[in-house]
């Protein structure tokens, strides 16, 4: 029997941990036993509760702006991009993050670039830039596009969004795009994903899983707009894939300021929008649960987040419906996602990443930085919470570090529990009992920490 030097058992570390794994199963489990021979950390496999793992393993495909630091060298690397590329009909490159820059990027900076139709979308997926000829080409197809400022060239929610609606991957491009995904969540030892995915993308994971493809299990949010046209999907029950949510968005993102606040941004008069009001969200939620779904409202702002729990506490079920992102709340508002039992999907690589003292948010928000992501509060009100990448990066490794290192020291998480809410809390979050725990009788979804890179965090 492997006898690991630690485990993860709910939000605690045993030492010398026992399993003995048969059938796929866990068949036993025995702690603080005399003696280890495994040096190394056992915690039930990662769920990445909030992705786009498809569209990511996509954008893989295409330039990605990751990590460039200054709005110059953006515009050095799409020009050396541009003149590599096949003529395409359109260029698009991925992942620009502004928030150091300076300044962001301009329809007449890649005019400067090219004369090929080419768009460049924010890391956020919530904005994207177009040069004169993309706009030309997206006007001669499809006229005026909702969210498009054909004199600046910037777009906002509709198109980023739904950029595959109008650049359409081929069956194909999707088949290996999820293949892609799978490996990639895979090496990252993530067994479960909850996934958001426009149908095509859907239809073509049901697909492969009929024809025994997929290996980690995809537990999916359709989009409220594609339900109806879903219907074979929701009904389809397997391991690997499964609808169990409707995906709505209520705002945008902070990095295109399109938030719903209740107070204006500090480089810009703005609020950000509601985008749509409470009956029409309530007509979601009653949909969704006349079919057995619960909601995925995506709420970022104060506003948004107000509005998305005003509209569950209409329920009479209130449970089986989720927050995404959760980010910027009041404390009234943790307190009553707390009251209602209402799951919430947080982002603890958004922290790491954006949410230092000087980053993204306190230049974006001020002071309201300090109400982001309160995991020790949430720890204290007993919120039904689990973490998620949103795959900005996928990586669960990198988001636990922004959780026990919090730019509030007072709300990080310890390592043991930042992992809970990264394994068994996740399972939980998507409705998966079989797995997500060191129990026996659970499925042996199990993966293994380096017991000295542990010993470090």
């Amino acid at each position: 029997m492997l006898v690991f030097s630690r485990g993860l058992i709910d939000r605690y570390f045993y030492r010398n941990v026992a399993v003995e794994v048969k059938g796929g199963r866990i068949a036993t489990v025995e702690v603080e036993k005399e003696r280890w021979n495994v040096s190394g950390v056992l915690i039930p496999g990662f769920v990445d509760t909030h992705a786009h793992f498809i569209a990511y393993a996509l954008s893989l495909n295409r330039p990605r702006l990751d990590g460039l630091s200054t709005h110059e060298d953006a515009l050095s690397f799409i020009r050396r991009k541009v003149e590599e590329m096949e003529r395409n009909e359109v260029i698009i490159m991925e992942g620009y993050d502004d928030t150091h820059w300076g300044r962001g990027l301009s329809r007449s900076d890649l005019d400067r670039l090219t004369d090929r139709p080419l768009i460049v979308r924010r890391i956020c997926g919530h904005k994207a830039v177009l040069n004169g000829a993309a706009l030309r080409w997206l006007k001669e197809r499809y006229g005026d596009v909702p969210g498009v400022d054909y004199k600046s060239g910037v777009a906002i929610e509709h198109l980023p969004l739904n950029l595959s609606l109008y650049v359409s991957p081929s069956d194909g491009e999707i088949d290996r795009a999820i293949l892609k995904a799978e490996e990639l969540a895979k090496s990252l030892g993530i067994v479960a994903i909850g996934e958001n995915a426009r149908l095509p993308f859907l239809r073509r994971l049901k697909r492969l899983d009929e024809k025994g493809k997929l290996k980690v299990r995809w537990r999916v949010a359709v989009y409220w707009r594609e339900l109806k046209e879903a219907e074979e999907l929701v009904s389809y029950k397997s391991t690997y894939f499964r609808v169990v949510g409707v995906k709505e968005f209520l705002d945008g993102s902070v990095g295109a300021r399109t938030a719903a606040l209740s107070f204006s941004y500090r480089d810009t008069s703005s609020q950000g929008e509601l985008l749509h009001d409470d009956d029409y969200l309530t007509e979601v939620l009653e949909e969704a649960e006349r079919k057995g779904l619960g909601v995925w409202f995506h709420a970022i702002g104060d506003r948004a987040i107000e509005q998305a729990l005003r509209v569950i506490s209409r329920s009479s079920q209130p449970y089986i419906h989720r927050i995404e992102h959760f980010l910027f709340p009041r404390s009234e508002h943790y307190r009553a996602a707390a009251a209602l039992g209402v799951g919430v999907s947080v982002q603890p690589n958004f922290t790491r990443r954006w949410g230092r003292k000087g980053g993204l948010y306190q230049r974006a928000v001020g002071d309201a930085l300090y109400w982001h992501n309160r995991f020790r509060t949430m720890e204290n009100l007993g919120i039904k919470y689990a973490f998620g990448s949103d795959t900005m990066p996928p990586g669960p490794l990198y988001g636990i570090h922004g959780a026990i290192n919090h730019s509030v020291a007072d709300e990080s998480l310890t390592l043991p529990e930042a992992l809970y809410r990264y394994t068994t809390a996740g399972a939980e979050l998507l409705g998966d009992g079989t797995y997500g725990r060191i129990e026996v009788g659970k499925e042996a979804l199990l993966g293994v920490l380096c017991e000295e890179a542990v010993a470090r965090r």
